[in-house]
C-alpha cells in the first residue's frame, strides 16, 4: 500500500508545541488532541504497526488532569499533556519492556525508566511502546514505512520514528547505538534529534550498550524535539556521569550557521545518484542564503577526520558488540542452553557472533574513540559556528521488511557522542530523505540554534 508522494514542505506532521497556545486559551485541551491523535491511530495502525503495547485509558486519564491543570491555569512542565509514544526498550510500571521480543514481553513491568517517570511527572500522556527489531538486531519489526508500506521504517526505533511520521503522535522516544534513531528519522520524514551521549539518563533502558546508546526524541517539528529532551536532560537527569544538555527550556533563539563542512566519507560510495542529486541541490541552496559549504578535503583538519571515518565505524561496532555481553547476550545464551527457542534464529546467529570480540579489541576501540573525539573537539573548537553536514541516509527507505537500511552516516557520530539532528528537508522518488546536520560534545544548544535558522528558512521557501 502507497500514499501520495511525499513532499517535504507539507509533510501532515503533527506539532504539540503549536497547541499549547489554544490549550492555555481554552480554544483546544489536551483531551481534545489526544481524541485527534487516536483518531489517527485507528486509521494507520493496522497499516504501520507501529505500537507493541497501549494503555489508552491511562493517557487519556493523564491528558484529562492536564487539561483541569490548563484550566487553572497551572501546566506543570512543557510537556503537559503531551502525548508520546516510548520506545519498547524503556520499562514501564504499567506494561512489559520486550525489546522486540515475545518471550521478554511475557515478563510484566514493575517500574518506569527514568526517563518514563519523568514524562509522568511531567504530565505527559503515555499512548504505548513502539516496535523495534528483536534484541534491537534481529529480525526486523513488523513496522511499516508511513509512506509506503511495501518499504522499512528503518531501526532499530522503527516504531518511533513511523508513528510520529505517521502523524500518529507528536513525538516519540528512541534510542542510538550505531544508526538506530536518525536513519529511521530520515526515511519516515520525521525529525531526529540525538543529543550528545549521556545527556539523558539511560535507567530503565536494559542497560545495553552502556557507554554506547543516546536517548533520543523523533517529532514532528523541531521544537518538539528540543522541549522534549531539554525537559527529560532536566528531569530525569543526565546519565550518571554524564553532563545535561544546557540552554534554554524553550527553543534557543534561531542563529544562522557560518560554515557546514561536508563530511561524507565511507556513506558517499554507498548512496544512490538521485540521492546524491538531491543533496547537492539542497547544499547548493543552503549556500544561496550566504552559509559556507566547504568540503572537508578543503581543510587539513577537517580531511584527517573525514578520512578515518571507515576506522571510526570499525571502533564503534567493537565498543557495540562488546557492551552488548549484557544483558542482551546472557538471554540468547540460556535460550541456546535451555532449549527453549525463544528467539528467532537470526538473532541468536547475529548476537552470539558478537561475543567474537575480545576484551583487547574492545580496549583498543575505547582507546581509538577516546583519541577521536578529542581531535574533532580541537577542530571544532578552532572554528566558530561551524557543523557537519551529510545525508541522513544512504538514500529513501528500502524495499522490503528484512533489511532496515544502511547506518553508514550515522556511525561516525554514534562513536563521537555527537549531537545531531536529521532535518527532514529533501524527497527522492516521493519519499523523504533527511540532511543530517552534526554538531560538537556539549553543543547541543548551539546545533539547535542552526539547526533553527536552517528550519525557518526551509519552511519560508528560502532554500
Amino acid at each position: 500500500m502507497s500514499n501520495p508522494a511525499y513532499d517535504p514542505r507539507a509533510p501532515g506532521l503533527r506539532a504539540f508545541h503549536d497547541a499549547v497556545a489554544g490549550f492555555i486559551d481554552g480554544s483546544d485541551t489536551p483531551v481534545k488532541y489526544l481524541e485527534r491523535c487516536l483518531a489517527r491511530i485507528a486509521e494507520r495502525e493496522p497499516t504501520i504497526k507501529a505500537f507493541v503495547w497501549s494503555n489508552l485509558d491511562a493517557a487519556m486519564g493523564a491528558a484529562e488532569a492536564a487539561a483541569k491543570r490548563y484550566r487553572e491555569g497551572r501546566p506543570v512542565s512543557p510537556v503537559d499533556g503531551l502525548p508520546i509514544a516510548v520506545k519498547d526498550i524503556f520499562e514501564t510500571r504499567d506494561g512489559p519492556a520486550g525489546w522486540g521480543s515475545a518471550h521478554l514481553a511475557e515478563t510484566p513491568g514493575v517500574r518506569d525508566a527514568a526517563i518514563v517517570a519523568a514524562l509522568r511527572r511531567g504530565g505527559a500522556a503515555i499512548v504505548g511502546k513502539t516496535a523495534l527489531p528483536e534484541l534491537g538486531f534481529g529480525p526486523p519489526a513488523a513496522t511499516t514505512n508511513p509512506w509506503d508500506g511495501a518499504r522499512t521504517p528503518g531501526g532499530s526505533s522503527s516504531g518511533s520514528a513511523a508513528a510520529v511520521g505517521g502523524a500518529m503522535v507528536p513525538a516519540a522516544i528512541g534510542s542510538q547505538g550505531k544508526g538506530s534513531l536518525t536513519r529511521p528519522a530520515s526515511f519516515c520524514g520525521a525529525y531526529g534529534f540525538k543529543p550528545g551521549h549521556g545527556t539523558i539518563h539511560r535507567g530503565g533502558d536494559g542497560g545495553s550498550q552502556a557507554t554506547n546508546t543516546h536517548v533520543g526524541v523523533l517529532a514532528g517539528s523541531l521544537e518538539d524535539s528540543w522541549i522534549i529532551a531539554r525537559f527529560l536532560s532536566a528531569t530525569a537527569g543526565p546519565h550518571p556521569g554524564g553532563f545535561a544538555i544546557n540552554g534554554p527550556m524553550a527553543p534557543p533563539d534561531a542563529r544562522k550557521p557560518k560554515t557546514l563542512i561536508r563530511m561524507e566519507g565511507p556513506g558517499w560510495q554507498r548512496t544512490d545518484e538521485a540521492t546524491k542529486a538531491a543533496y547537492e541541490g539542497m547544499l547548493e541552496a543552503i549556500a544561496g542564503t550566504g552559509v559556507a559549504v566547504s568540503q572537508a578535503a578543503d581543510d587539513p583538519d577537517w580531511s584527517a577526520i573525514e578520512g578515518e571515518m571507515a576506522a571510526a565505524a570499525d571502533a564503534l561496532s567493537a565498543i557495540a558488540d562488546f557492551e552488548s555481553r549484557w544483558p542482551l547476550i546472557l538471554y540468547l545464551q540460556r535460550d541456546h542452553d535451555e532449549g527453549t527457542n525463544a528467539f528467532d534464529p537470526l538473532t541468536h546467529e547475529r548476537g552470539l557472533a558478537r561475543l567474537n570480540v575480545t576484551r583487547g579489541e574492545y580496549q583498543d576501540a575505547l582507546r581509538y574513540r577516546l583519541a577521536y573525539r578529542a581531535r574533532l573537539a580541537a577542530a571544532a573548537r578552532a572554528r566558530e559556528g561551524v557543523f557537519l553536514v551529510s545525508p541522513a541516509a544512504t538514500g529513501p527507505a528500502p524495499e522490503g521488511l528484512n533489511s532496515t537500511g544502511s547506518a553508514a552516516y550515522q556511525w561516525a557520530s554514534s562513536l563521537a557522542g555527537n549531537p545531531v539532528m536529521s532535518l527532514p528537508f529533501m524527497a527522492v522518488d516521493g519519499l523523504p530523505l533527511g540532511l543530517q546536520i552534526q554538531g560538537f560534545g556539549g553543543g547541543e544548544e548551539s546545533l539547535m540554534a542552526a539547526c533553527g535558522w536552517l528550519d525557518a528558512a526551509f519552511k519560508a521557501g528560502e532554500i
